[in-house]
């Protein structure tokens, strides 16, 4: 059956299921509006929930299943995606819907790469840092990062400005390794048309990212939005004061970072360090 309705991204758990029932529903021959009109439901509610903007709740999943003659395999999906959202922190999950729905992603990080920008293999040497986290859990992370990264590749995805602490260039995490690939895989990222990074020297004298690594996210049909990383309690904010007050500081760390392309020879000739 042929079909042009948008594919929804997979990403997050409630967007996982949101893309099993369009699945399901494709399956079925149906219709979104079809299926609003069994159930009673609007179409916006089918719609939202199939694009993981609205999470599904058990009756939904039920009846559903019900509705398009799953025998209770949409209902299995939707109980593996409740267990699966149980290992996500709620800013984190909220972080990555976030990041789909953006126009433009502001990254500051004055510690490590951020992880939309990490390789496998950087992502993993953070996340065996974590006492306490089995290998299972560390490929789990390290396969939701990855998964989250897949934004940076859609036709419509956000255009992403980085601006980089000399010191995250320096700073040994897995190997030397994998330092190399994570400088190389940078200046790759970099070539892309929506990917801008830069560096901040340490001759800049600048404290004013020293309070830690954020995120800024703006797009239509969302309001500014800023991201502030902790070591426990990361949040997530659209108070316009607190959003106004964090571009104010990434103004400063952009006008003091290095141009673009000193940007990649630094980061080219930490590369070449890392390497011998």
């Amino acid at each position: 059956m042929n079909n042009t309705e948008p594919e929804p991204a997979l990403k997050t758990p409630r967007a996982e299921f949101g893309v099993y029932l369009r699945e399901y529903r494709i399956a079925a021959g149906r219709r979104q509006k079809e299926i609003a009109a069994m159930l009673g439901w609007s179409v916006s509610k089918i719609s939202m929930v199939e694009r993981g903007q609205r999470a599904a709740d058990e009756d939904f999943a039920r009846a559903a299943d019900t509705a398009l003659g799953a025998e209770g395999g949409l209902l299995a999906r939707w109980r593996e995606t409740v267990e699966h959202s149980s290992r996500w922190p709620v800013w984190l999950a909220r972080l990555a819907e976030i990041e789909q729905e953006a126009a433009t992603l502001r990254l500051w990080q004055p510690l490590i790469v951020p992880g939309m920008l990490q390789t496998p293999e950087y992502a993993r040497a953070i996340f065996r840092g974590k006492p306490a986290t089995t290998p299972e859990e560390v490929e789990q992370n390290v396969a939701a990062r990855m998964e989250r990264q897949r934004v940076l590749q859609r036709d419509n995805g956000p255009t992403v400005w980085v601006i980089l602490d000399e010191v995250v260039l320096n700073r040994p995490i897995g190997s030397e390794a994998v330092m190399a690939e994570q400088m190389a895989h940078l200046a790759v990222l970099d070539e892309h048309p929506r990917i801008n990074v830069r560096v901040l020297p340490h001759n800049s004298w600048l404290t004013t990212g020293l309070q830690g690594a954020f995120v800024l996210a703006d797009g239509p049909g969302m309001p500014d939005m800023a991201y502030l990383e902790s070591i426990t309690l990361s949040q997530i904010t659209a108070d316009s004061g607190r959003v106004r007050e964090i571009k104010s500081r990434y103004e400063m760390l952009h006008n003091e970072a290095l141009p673009r392309r000193a940007s990649l020879q630094l980061i080219g000739k930490m590369e070449e360090q890392w390497t011998t």
